[in-house]
């Protein structure tokens, strides 16, 4: 691999423009130091095969390296955090989210309940069909382990959209003065044949030699296609004056700058430099405190435990070694003679010249059942430290679809405690996700047209996941609550039920568990329902009165009015009142 030498660096590299993300991307790297080493750490106890922290060559990638894990526990428990976020958040089997209008009365406008929800099957179709399902997964792994993820999106030829994760200790990141992540930086290696692939051979099949360094084309020339180079790549905000508003289709002219640049290269040189109307990356963070740029994890608070537990196992296993395979000891007349300690193994000795044979140096009787009620205690501390009871309720149900009621019945305090990492998670991934994906669609022709009612109105999302479903599942309880409560009273009161509005608390209902907006009618096509029904009723009736009185009319006509009876003395007393 070729590496800068200070000399290139200092000589060539602090000038310009690539001089200046150059130093930029020193400082972030120093900011991002403190935390390297627990980083570090956490890779080393909990998930080996996640961070870098050192550029690797190509054959040593592969190299062992979970030396220091005994007891796996902390690992698992990284795994169901990783998958029950997956399935209560993101999950690729169910929708997740719906797109709303900010005025509730405007989703009943005609057409717009199902434009979008067209919109939505779209894109959850785009989604789908690339890797977003995959890289999710990694997101949430780094979440639970490093506290903060960073997931790069560029477009794709055919499937709209791309996406490729990062780990730690390969990006660095920076926030504006909102506390949003604005820049993301990483270092890397690339081989000569990619560099040459990348940013010399153009598209009209010509090559440019000009943006990469005098060392690339001598490797290229001596046929080193393998040969690594270190390359560093920065997106982080333009400014102001380096734009030119007046060619906003140029990509040096974007909000955001976009570059690549050889670590030793020469003079000035970038080997591109290109841009982004929207921050093309996602850096989401566990939880963050005040004044820091990265995140903390659960992974960071069960460190300990996690130490404390491989610490446990190791000493159990030397008590049970000692125990089953104690040291022994026996007398210098056995010495050099031969001896064994093996099952079924023989080992001569003279009694009368008292010769002792083999013994253990010491009677080992550990507390195993002791040892083993404080390792379990430390594994339920690393378990319920990574909700691990909360996810594997929800990813080892034996029924197929658990309701959110009964997660948040179950697991109330866990949920309540994941509130905010949601909401976190909403804000900083989801939400900007969406919208991005969004975008892409449209300008990609696959959107329909928007109704009239919603031209240019602001979209909302509302996220329908199990788990956001479970965070409003009290809501639901209390509907269902008031109307038992109701139901109980009407047997005694009957006139309660007017104190409640059945048609708005079924739409509150089926909006808190995330019902699909095609299932329930808007409320004209109930009250059209509501008419014909009442019309058919009126009809009913009319014909119920109609035939009850052509009824009494056949009645009259057969009646007897020549010998006396009720019906004469009816028309007689009739006559004489006349």
């Amino acid at each position: 691999m070729v590496a800068a030498t200070p000399e290139n660096l200092m000589n060539s590299s602090l000038k310009g423009k690539r001089g200046a993300i150059y130093l930029r991307w020193k400082r972030l790297e120093d900011d991002r130091s403190s935390w390297r080493s627990h980083w570090q750490e956490i890779s080393d106890y909990l998930i080996p095969r996640r961070g870098r922290y050192l550029i690797e060559s190509q054959n040593s990638k592969g190299r062992k390296r979970s030396t220091k894990i005994v007891d796996n526990t902390g690992g698992q428990s990284l795994r169901t955090l990783a998958a029950g976020m997956m399935s209560g958040m993101t999950s690729p089997a169910r929708p997740w989210f719906r797109l709303q209008t900010p005025d509730p009365e405007m989703m009943d406008a005609q057409g717009v309940k199902d434009w979008l929800g067209q919109v939505e099957r779209i894109i959850r179709t785009i989604l789908t069909r690339s890797n977003f399902y995959n890289s999710a997964s990694t997101v949430y792994t780094e979440l639970g382990a490093f506290g903060t993820a960073a997931l790069y999106r560029r477009r794709h030829p055919t499937d709209i959209v791309s996406f490729r994760p990062f780990t730690a200790g390969e990006y660095v990141i920076a926030e504006d003065e909102y506390g949003e992540v604005d820049t993301l930086g990483r270092e890397f290696t690339m081989s000569v044949s990619q560099v040459v692939e990348q940013f010399v051979i153009q598209r009209d099949g010509t090559e440019d030699w000009s943006n990469v360094s005098r060392t690339v084309k001598r490797l290229w020339d001596q046929k080193n296609y393998d040969e690594r180079i270190e390359v560093i790549h920065m997106i982080q905000p333009r400014r102001m004056e380096e734009r030119d508003l007046s060619r906003p289709l140029d990509p040096k002219n974007k909000a955001f700058m976009d570059v690549y640049m050889e670590k030793g290269a020469d003079g000035d040189k970038l080997l591109q430099e290109g841009g982004f109307d929207r921050f093309p990356a996602y850096c989401p963070r566990w939880d963050v405190l005040g004044g820091d740029v990265y995140g903390v994890s659960p992974g960071m608070e069960q460190l300990g435990d996690i130490k404390q537990l491989q610490h446990e196992q190791k000493r159990k296993a030397q008590a049970i070694d000692k125990m089953v395979n104690p040291p022994m000891v026996g007398s210098l007349s056995l010495k050099g003679k031969p001896s064994t300690v093996l099952p079924g193994g023989t080992t001569y000795v003279d009694p009368q010249q008292g010769t002792q044979g083999f013994q253990p140096a010491y009677t080992v009787q550990p507390r195993i059942n002791e040892m083993m009620m404080d390792i379990q205690e430390v594994q339920n501390r690393i378990q319920r430290g990574f909700y691990a009871d909360l996810f594997a309720m929800m990813i080892n149900s034996d029924r197929r679809q658990m309701t959110a009621t009964e997660v948040a019945e179950r697991h109330e305090e866990k949920l309540v405690l994941l509130g905010p990492v949601l909401q976190r998670l909403n804000t900083e991934f989801l939400d900007p996700l969406i919208e991005d994906v969004f975008l892409f669609a449209f300008e990609a022709g696959m959107l329909p047209p928007a109704p009239p009612a919603i031209e240019g109105v602001d979209l909302e999302v509302k996220y329908i996941s199990l788990l956001a479903q479970a965070q409003e599942a009290v809501a639901a309880a209390s509907i269902e609550r008031t109307f038992a409560f109701a139901g109980n009273l009407s047997a005694v009161f009957p006139e309660i039920v007017d104190n409640l509005d059945a048609d708005e608390a079924i739409r509150n209902y089926g909006e808190i568990l995330g019902t699909s907006p095609e299932i329930l009618r808007d409320a004209d096509a109930v009250e059209a329902i509501r008419a014909q029904r009442r019309e058919a009723q009126a009809a009913e009736q009319q014909m119920m009165q109609l035939q009850q009185g052509a009824q009494a009319a056949k009645v009259l006509s057969e009646a007897d009015t020549q010998n006396p009876n009720a019906l004469t003395a009816l028309l007689q007393g009739g006559q004489q009142t006349v």
